[in-house]
């Protein structure tokens, strides 16, 4: 952090001008992560006595890892930009005045990758735990679950800011729960299509890669380059929907099959409009 810190006012007066009107876009709030690690995080942690109840300190503090989130929702855009001015002279002469190896880019990861370790501290935590402690390692077993929930959320916004060409409001959907690739089997349909699939709280939304991803997007893995591009395709109300179960022959769990309704204006009753399964790609 001291490096990112460091390399930015290093020279100010030389500083251009479009990078000085983009200092939000580069560096998101990375400065309010640094302030909860170094003012809230660290003196909660210098606290406690050998790893004492460090569980309690990851789950008295979960709300403050949203900081991350708003982070990795920049980073796209942050990147983005970067690249367009990777070999500014004045990005260069810093470097080289701190002896970085790396560029600023790559110390603007660091907040990205930092995330994905938590669990790990957690696991090897919990594995090395005192078997005779069981209430530390319920703790810790506790903050374990909670902070794996942590990147997964960080994963699912970055591919729902992928999403184009949905013009309904987002917020009304409620809680995002899941979001991947899918092979949608569609009553009627000889064949599957792939959609990338948003399950909301209170609705579905289906979509396809553009055109434009020249490449298949991995939902599971925190992306930082210019976020996947999805395109709207169709919206199912869970109100519509009649059943949602898994499979019985699936022992895998990735299948699910989804009966979707409508009401006939006719009788004021619910008729069967399409049958689909949902088979999740691995």
């Amino acid at each position: 952090s001291s490096g990112i810190n460091a390399e930015w006012p290093l020279r100010p007066g030389n500083c251009p001008e479009k990078i000085k009107r983009h200092t939000t876009v580069i560096f998101g709030n990375i400065e309010d992560i640094y302030n909860f690690h170094g003012k809230i995080f660290l003196f909660d942690l210098e606290k406690i006595e050998d790893n004492y109840n460090v569980g309690d300190v990851f789950c008295s503090n979960i709300a403050n890892f949203d900081l991350y989130t708003t982070y990795c929702k920049n980073k796209p855009h942050s990147e983005n930009f970067l690249s367009g001015i990777c070999n500014d002279a004045f990005l260069k002469q810093c470097q080289r005045d701190l002896n970085h190896v790396l560029d600023l880019s790559s110390y603007l990861l660091k907040p990205v990758q930092r995330i994905m370790k938590y669990n790990l501290i957690l696991e090897k935590l919990l594995k090395y735990a005192n078997p005779r402690d069981p209430e530390n390692r319920e703790k810790l077993q506790i903050a374990l679950n909670r902070m794996e929930g942590v990147p997964r959320y960080v994963n699912d916004v970055i591919h729902l800011m992928g999403l184009e060409g949905y013009t309904g409001n987002i917020e009304s959907l409620g809680e995002l729960l899941l979001q991947d690739n899918f092979m949608v089997y569609i009553s009627g349909q000889r064949r599957p299509t792939t959609r990338q699939i948003f399950i909301f709280k209170h609705a579905i939304i289906f979509s396809k890669p553009a055109a434009k991803s020249a490449q298949k997007p991995n939902s599971r893995k925190i992306s930082v380059a210019p976020q996947p591009v999805y395109q709207f395709k169709n919206e199912v109300s869970l109100e519509n929907v009649g059943l949602f179960r898994k499979l019985a022959d699936d022992t895998a769990n990735t299948r699910f099959k989804i009966e979707v309704f409508k009401k006939e204006k006719s009788t004021d009753c619910d008729s069967a409009y399409f049958t689909f399964e949902l088979a999740l790609e691995l």
